[in-house]
């Protein structure tokens, strides 16, 4: 009776195996491996007034697992650039429609991939679905002669070989995030500073950054780690022309209190880069203007305040290609504009100037500073950016920076300014500070009380106003207020700048505005 019965789970489990390599020998034949496309196709240099991107389509059919491209070309010792995205099967190839957007990865990469449930870094996962989808070309900078691009378009069916990371991801640890711990790094114990009468508190913060979601070295958990350690409340995480960071941003800050960590991105085009912050999770801001197009700039400014963003312009006289400001018409727009960008140079003076000139012009936009790291050389935080705010909230934040309650440092733990505003006669119950206006009905004296901490004994703080400077004073050593009184005749803004002795910019303030009812 026993020796049956062994003798009947024997049986079983050769029943057992044969049919389960029955089932695995009829799913290898039932796979359908698409064949390898490839395209080959020559660009010519475009005109002023013709698109800078060009549509490759391809179809994809049903029951689509992943879908792998790969591009190439002669990059003639640096004659030809060519970025890269991906549109799906709901895109019209047309520079002007939003639809089906998959990613962006400029020229960071060769290759990319995406399916269900995964996808490069750049780009977004989601469903597969059959219908013609189409590769975007960026034709960043194209040679005389033009260039042949050779693309490879691998389709991998449902039934096919599935894998949750691609060859890229594998061999290069750099590009993958996800799987970075956030470090538990204390913070160094910067001192809280508080706004005089309010409620409100300044909170450090950087605007502008970048991961390996676009072309920079950092991960989300690097960056949130640095922004720890630095001793920033909050940051703006702005990939270039993707929101595929977004995911990674709400998944790492649950239960995070600091640093706030806002999603965004650089909306960067051929003709000038803006940041877009607060934008809703996977909210993509389509980059697609061409250079000097004002009233598609407006478009995308516009689109960006319809989702409860707000958008600076960045870096206006940066020395790399396409970053040069070419909108001048759209400027109006704007809240912000990006005036310090990394370490001070000249091209930071010349950027300050533009934002001056927008202030004489009657033009209320927010200076803000921003590292635009990509990678730890570059360190977050230098510049930082203070806000004054309540709490620590994207919308607070936001709203104050659009108020323009901001005022920039070399680094988090650089100088500490005091800048307040009453009338001489005392009228006023309430100081007032950076960002507020004071409402005369009549011409009066306007007494500024102007305190410093952690500047160099050199260093010299001026008080600006309408584009000169009205009074200079050297730093105090005794965190005693310098008291200025200036006699206001007409609308008038005043800032802060504090400069060392090479005139390196240390620290500036947005205005006081004084407005005369009339």
């Amino acid at each position: 009776m026993l020796k049956a019965k062994h003798l009947f789970t024997l049986i079983c489990c050769v029943l057992a195996i044969t049919a389960s390599q029955m089932v695995s020998g009829a799913s290898r034949a039932s796979r359908k491996l698409v064949p390898t496309v490839e395209r080959r196709i020559h660009i010519a240099p475009r005109g002023a007034n013709e698109s800078r991107y060009v549509y490759v389509p391809f179809d994809v059919p049903a029951h689509v697992a992943r879908i792998s491209i790969s591009y190439q070309y002669d990059r003639a010792k640096g004659a030809n650039t060519i970025d890269i995205g991906l549109f799906d099967e709901r895109s019209t190839g047309s520079d002007t429609d939003p639809r089906g957007f998959r990613g962006w990865s400029g020229g960071r990469r060769s290759a990319f991939f995406v399916s269900g449930n995964d996808a490069t870094p750049g780009y977004v996962p989601g469903p597969i679905r059959a219908g013609t989808w189409r590769i975007i070309l960026g034709l960043y900078q194209i040679a005389p002669t033009g260039v042949d691009v050779t693309l490879k378009i691998n389709i991998e069916t449902e039934n096919g070989p599935r894998s949750s990371t691609n060859a890229e991801l594998k061999t290069n640890p750099s590009v993958t995030s996800a799987s970075t711990p956030i470090a538990e790094n204390s913070d160094p114990s910067l001192p809280e500073q508080k706004v005089a009468g309010n409620g409100e508190r300044w909170w450090r913060g950087d605007l502008h950054m970048h991961t390996v979601h676009s072309d920079g070295d950092w991960t989300v958990p690097g960056l949130i780690s640095s922004a720890r350690a630095t001793g920033l409340d909050f940051i703006a995480i702005t990939d270039h022309n993707t929101p595929s960071h977004h995911a990674e941003i709400d998944r790492l800050s649950k239960g995070l209190k600091r640093p706030l960590v806002m999603r965004g991105e650089e909306i960067t085009t051929y003709g000038g880069h803006t940041n877009a912050w607060g934008l809703p999770p996977g909210t993509w801001i389509d980059f697609r203007a061409h250079p000097g197009d004002a009233a598609r700039m407006s478009k995308i400014v516009a689109d960006a305040h319809r989702s409860g963003a707000i958008i600076s312009i960045n870096h206006p006289f940066a020395l790399c290609g396409g970053c040069s400001w070419s909108y001048q018409d759209a400027i109006r727009d704007f809240d912000a504009i990006e005036v310090w960008n990394g370490s001070w140079d000249p091209t930071d003076e010349l950027a300050l100037k533009m934002w001056d000139e927008l202030l004489q012009s009657g033009r209320r936009m927010t200076a803000i500073a921003s590292s635009d790291s990509h990678r730890s050389l570059n360190p977050i935080g230098q510049p930082t950016t203070h806000v004054a705010a309540k709490s620590l909230s994207p919308a607070l934040l936001l709203k104050a920076i659009r108020q323009g309650r901001v005022y920039l440092t070399e680094k988090a733990a650089g100088p500490v300014i005091t800048f307040e505003a009453g009338l001489a006669t005392g009228k006023l119950r309430a100081r007032l500070n950076i960002g507020d206006e004071v409402h005369l009905s009549a011409p009066e004296t306007i007494r500024f009380l102007i305190s410093t901490q952690a500047v160099p004994p050199d260093a010299t703080v001026s008080l600006i106003s309408n584009g000169r400077v009205v009074r200079s004073f050297s730093a105090r050593a005794d965190n005693q207020p310098e008291v200025i009184e200036i006699d206001c005749q007409q609308d008038s803004y005043f800032r802060l700048e504090i400069r060392d002795r090479t005139k390196t910019v240390l620290a500036l303030t947005n205005p006081i505005y004084v407005k005369l009812r009339r």
